[in-house]
């Protein structure tokens, strides 16, 4: 008498969750490393770890209003995706850089003479870890969900995100960095100055600006996918490169009595400002295309369409309609539009595949309690 053993499945990997517990697991280890590295401080300079801490706080929250309100056209970034981009930046990719400096600048030390490794080794290795650290935030939230980085805006905003958290954590150690170079004497002072100096000054074309212009070209290579791929490829290593070489820039000892301290950051800002202004022309102008359809095909109105792509415009719509339920379906409309433009913009969904997203349109128009 023989049994049949039962055949064994290779259970399916799923990509999104390895990705999303490695995102956390690697910013749980980079907070161990910049406590480790910054508790020490804390202890001995508590005024300065406390003013550290409140401006951290200040400067993230001013900073996510501003790049959530304006960096990304027509609606910004879902909550949970702007969360897991600050806590790579913040912890990951700052705990990855600084194992990863500490390696490059000992060996430029050893390569280069004194002189020469004390004013180059930062440009020669914060543009390679820092960047290439940062930017695997932008492509582990591709990973986690596709809808999180459909094309170049999403990029742009994702990286800047990522690059503001690396921003303010970064900031944090600086200041105590600054004591030293105060030699201990009022080291409040000396962390204050600090912080005035990186958020006035420098802030407007640091981390989060280099990361926006990576990030652009890991959302091109991501969502474009009607493109060809040797130009998705292209774009992505050059805004990968030109983000290293914003870097380089503002870390390389040149031109530093003319364009220091605000000249090489403000250099940053613009560059960052046409990939932004491109990204966000290409983004609009596929909307637009994308609205008109679905007003032909009956899906919204011509007015609706007009006052879908902006926020102001939105908020008014449905200020018109009387307050109770009847706004309360307006904003459900809206979002059911939204959902269905957003996912139709990168060009890749079918049309059979679309037509649920136009069914929740009607539905929320409806108020069909199911939609709710």
């Amino acid at each position: 008498m023989t049994t049949t053993a039962p055949l064994l499945r290779a259970k399916t990997v799923d990509t999104r969750t390895v990705a999303f517990w490695t995102m956390v697991a690697l910013s749980a280890a980079g907070l161990w490393l910049l406590l480790k590295d910054l508790l020490p401080w804390a202890r001995v300079f508590g005024p300065s770890a406390l003013f550290g801490v409140v401006f951290l706080a200040f400067s993230l929250a001013l900073g996510l209003w501003l790049v959530r309100r304006l960096l990304r056209p027509v609606q910004a970034p879902p909550r949970p995706g702007t969360w897991l981009a600050v806590m790579w930046g913040g912890l990951a990719a700052c705990g990855i850089a600084q194992l990863l400096n500490g390696v490059l600048l000992s060996a430029w030390s050893r390569a280069l003479d004194l002189e020469t490794a004390a004013s180059w080794a930062p440009a020669l290795t914060a543009p390679i870890n820092e960047e290439l650290a940062k930017a695997a935030g932008v492509v582990m939230l591709t990973a986690v969900s596709a809808s999180l980085v459909r094309g170049a805006a999403d990029g742009f905003v994702l990286g800047a995100l990522v690059g503001l958290g690396f921003q303010v954590s970064e900031n944090l150690s600086y200041g105590f960095l600054q004591i030293l170079a105060f030699g201990g004497v009022d080291p409040l002072a000396a962390t204050q100055q600090a912080a005035m100096v990186r958020f006035l000054l420098t802030g407007i074309g640091s981390h989060w600006a280099m990361t926006a212009v990576a990030g652009a070209g890991i959302g091109y290579l991501a969502g474009a996918v009607g493109r060809p791929p040797a130009g998705r490829i292209a774009a992505f290593i050059g805004c990968l490169l030109l983000a290293m070489g914003m870097h380089w820039a503002f870390d390389a000892p040149v031109l530093d009595g003319f364009l220091d301290p605000v000249g090489k950051p403000l250099l940053n800002f613009l560059i960052a400002l046409v990939v932004y202004l491109s990204v966000r022309r290409r983004f609009r102008a596929r909307w637009q295309a994308v609205a008109d359809e679905e007003v032909a095909a009956g899906t919204m109105g011509a007015d609706e369409a007009a006052a879908l792509s902006r926020r102001r415009s939105r908020a008014r719509a449905r200020r018109r309609v009387p307050a109770g339920p009847q706004r309360e379906t307006a904003a459900r409309v809206q979002r059911a539009q939204l959902d269905l433009v957003e996912a139709r913009v990168p060009g890749d969904l079918a049309v059979e595949d679309a037509q649920p997203l136009r069914e929740a349109v009607a539905d929320a128009r409806r108020g069909d309690p199911a939609r709710r």
